[in-house]
């Protein structure tokens, strides 16, 4: 048995898989988001560990198993928040989000020192306030009483390994998104770190996803209910995990439909665009790189809606409303920029809208615009990914969003590219378990290739004439868009 653990934004599930890739059981809990005030958003790193430990729990009373057959563990987590811990790993302070945006007078600190161009080059990355660095100079600026004490700062999977192991250990593909990596290099850069006076030694040490770390500490395994002689393997950031789960490949992109949407393809190179629009990180496999766009709010869109428009109705009851409107919706229009735009614009003060209301519009043409917005804004990061010379022929998709029969089908019309959906919708969790069974050899790449290749996948493929009207009606969503960008610019 394997044993995956996801420690997302705002919730921890466990699942336990065989080797064969059958879901045994799993269990999910909320992690509530600690937002004090406008800017700062924070999470208990303690309940981090504490509702890992009862997933884990539920996840073996739900399987059915004996937790002493499980071989190995890993974890896939959110990326970039951080908590700085002691010697021992225990927490100083709240962790810190990656939603959280407190560090803006910091991006402008590093951007004194460096250029977009010359940061992008070395990390991958634009400065933002979401990535470690700033807010590593924030809390020495704001919270020096917790910095200067601070033994290592820990990001969510590297806290959840300290205290599996005890070991301080993170692996590329999350210190990739902390603005201080090597992106060609594959390891912290030094002169980053000597520019902005943060010491390497109070960061983890990165070793590759899948390594095993050794046997989980005796007393968490006496607490847990597993085998003292169960492995503890390095995992890493949720989408790549996710993306190794769905199986992604060279000529398929894999696009998640949860809260946010990711939109990666892996390439065996750095690809750096020369436009900054598409980040870059290392994958979670040797010698392989991560191009990710990202919609900021898809899943996040529709539940606004749900929750703001249609109170007490289902996301099923959604789909039927949506169903019933033609491509185009009507000639309404959704941008979901409701977080700011995301890539590959890059524009924190643009905002969502709706555009072509009319007393002629139904509920229906409402609930489709917004699948269709997200599929919009999934075809503009493909096309900027495409551009860059990377071939996309196939979209994989997963998350909650890829449980609806319409959404889908609507991603493959406005994007001409054939859409498959696995059987499993949260592909984290397999994906940390790939890294567990690969850290102990009981999977192979063989074995991944096969078992996400297995069968119960959903086909969607472009329908001719939906193809033709979304290419008509995605140029009129882009001039609009253009002037949606300019007008709130100017304001």
């Amino acid at each position: 048995m394997l044993l995956g653990i996801d420690l997302g934004t705002t919730g921890c599930k466990a699942a336990v898989y065989s080797v064969t890739g059958e879901l045994l059981g799993e269990n999910y809990l909320e992690c509530p988001l600690v937002k004090p005030s406008p800017g700062v958003v924070e999470q208990d790193a303690a309940l981090w560990w504490d509702l890992t430990r009862e997933a884990i729990r539920q996840a073996l009373c739900a399987a059915n198993v004996d937790g002493h057959t499980v071989r190995a563990l890993s974890v896939s987590s959110q990326g970039i928040s951080f908590v700085p811990v002691d010697e021992s790993g225990r927490p100083l302070s709240n962790a810190i989000s990656w939603l959280d945006t407190r560090a803006m007078a910091e991006v402008g600190t590093i951007l004194n020192r460096y250029s977009e161009a010359d940061l992008f080059a070395l990390t991958g990355k634009r400065a933002s306030p979401v990535y470690l660095l700033p807010k590593l100079l924030w809390l020495r600026c704001h919270r020096p009483e917790i910095y200067n004490r601070a033994s290592k700062f820990l990001m969510a999977h590297d806290y959840l390994l300290c205290q599996l192991t005890g070991r301080f250990v993170t692996d590329p593909s999350m210190a990739g998104g902390t603005l201080i990596y090597d992106i060609r290099g594959l390891e912290w850069n030094r002169g980053l770190l000597a520019a902005f006076q943060i010491p390497e030694e109070r960061l983890p040490e990165v070793r590759w996803a899948g390594t095993s770390l050794g046997q989980i500490r005796p007393e968490v395994a006496r607490e847990l209910g597993l085998s003292e002689a169960v492995m503890v393997v390095v995992g890493g950031q949720d989408q790549k995990c996710a993306a190794l789960g769905a199986g992604i490949r060279p000529g398929a992109a894999t696009v998640s439909l949860g809260t946010a949407t990711a939109i990666t393809c892996v390439t065996d190179h750095p690809v750096l665009d020369p436009h900054r629009c598409i980040p870059v990180f290392p994958f979670v496999r040797r010698e392989k790189w991560a191009l990710e766009g990202v919609v900021g709010t898809s899943g996040a869109a529709l539940k606004w809606l749900l929750q703001t428009f249609f109170p007490g109705q289902s996301y099923r009851k959604l789909d039927e409303l949506a169903a019933g409107s033609p491509p185009g919706s009507n000639g309404v229009r959704f941008y979901p920029h409701l977080m700011g735009a995301t890539s590959p614009h890059w524009r924190a003060d643009v905002w969502g809208a709706f555009l072509g209301l009319t007393l002629a519009v139904g509920s229906g043409d409402m609930v489709r615009s917004l699948l269709e917005g997200v599929a919009f804004q999934i075809r503009t990061n493909l096309q900027v990914i495409e551009g860059m010379g990377i071939s996309v022929e196939e979209l994989i998709l997963f998350g909650g969003g890829s449980r609806s029969p319409l959404w889908p089908q609507i991603i493959s019309d406005v994007t001409g590219k054939s859409v498959v959906v696995p059987p499993t919708v949260d592909m984290a969790t397999w994906g940390a378990c790939i890294l567990a069974g690969h850290g102990v050899g009981a999977l192979t790449d063989g074995d991944r290739e096969l078992l996400t290749a297995r069968g119960g996948r959903s086909h969607f493929y472009p329908q001719p004439e939906a193809v033709k009207r979304y290419e008509e009606v995605y140029h009129q969503y882009i001039k609009q868009e253009e002037k949606l960008m300019m007008e709130n610019g100017s304001r």
